[in-house]
């Protein structure tokens, strides 16, 4: 699919000043033909909408991509229907992380996934990744080097709800944990969570998704959204 300026503000739903901004500072890429922008749709899809999390040997995404400001990499692109725990049977802390570093969710993705555990338990015993409002984000305390991706990031639901030391004391449903590379990465992740989850519109659909695909749709929505709505703000100040 191939669109013209008009057409891909009208898509993305933003001033064509905001098109002509992000080709400038290298945010998408078009070709002029005949004197008039051109834009593929695909490549575009790509940057906004990414559907699919990225392959463990995919040699096409530069770490200075992932760690780019403002775009970086979206937490859409670091969950896979793959590594979800829909059905969280844990009853406290330790519980619940063995069952979001289950084996089979890193399998060919870290050299030791018990190492990986016990980091993210000395995470929680220096203070509960629990942040309120039903949430947590478990994390290793350091990098995890040898990663064979970029980043990955395991979803979790209990329905009953954990105790999980909690600022709130409220016992946590939504378990988002997060391992990556290297520290740039892992910051731009959480950033992206604690935006992301803020949104109580989101904390309340997420239950009510009907599969894993699901759940990865929602997570791409709201951070298009929020992008596309970074944008209109910032057009609007230009």
């Amino acid at each position: 699919m191939i669109l013209t300026l008009k057409e891909l503000a009208e898509y993305l739903r933003v001033n064509e000043r905001t098109i002509l901004r992000m080709l400038k500072t290298g945010k998408i890429q078009g070709a002029k033909i005949g004197g008039q922008w051109r834009f593929n749709g695909s490549q575009i899809d790509r940057v906004f909408f990414p559907s699919t999390p990225i392959d463990d040997d995919d040699d096409e995404m530069p770490m200075s991509v992932l760690t780019r400001p403002h775009i970086g990499i979206p937490v859409s692109r670091m969950m896979s229907e793959d590594r979800m725990a829909l059905d969280i049977k844990g009853k406290n802390t330790e519980e619940v992380i063995a069952e979001l570093t289950d084996p089979r969710f890193f399998a060919g993705l870290v050299l030791d996934v018990h190492d990986l555990r016990e980091k993210c338990m000395a995470r929680e015993s220096v203070l509960s990744t629990g942040i309120g409002n039903g949430i947590a984000i478990p994390h290793p305390r350091d990098p995890v080097t040898t990663l064979r991706a970029p980043a990955s990031v395991i979803y979790g639901y209990s329905k009953k709800g954990v105790d999980f030391n909690a600022p709130d004391g409220n016992p946590v449903h939504f378990f988002f944990l997060i391992c990556s590379q290297n520290i740039e990465l892992h910051l731009h992740l959480m950033g992206c969570m604690a935006r992301l989850l803020k949104s109580d519109d989101f904390i309340k659909a997420l239950p009510k998704c009907g599969d894993k695909a699901d759940i990865i749709k929602l997570v791409m929505e709201h951070e298009r959204d929020e992008f596309l709505s970074q944008e209109r703000l910032e057009d609007e100040e230009a």
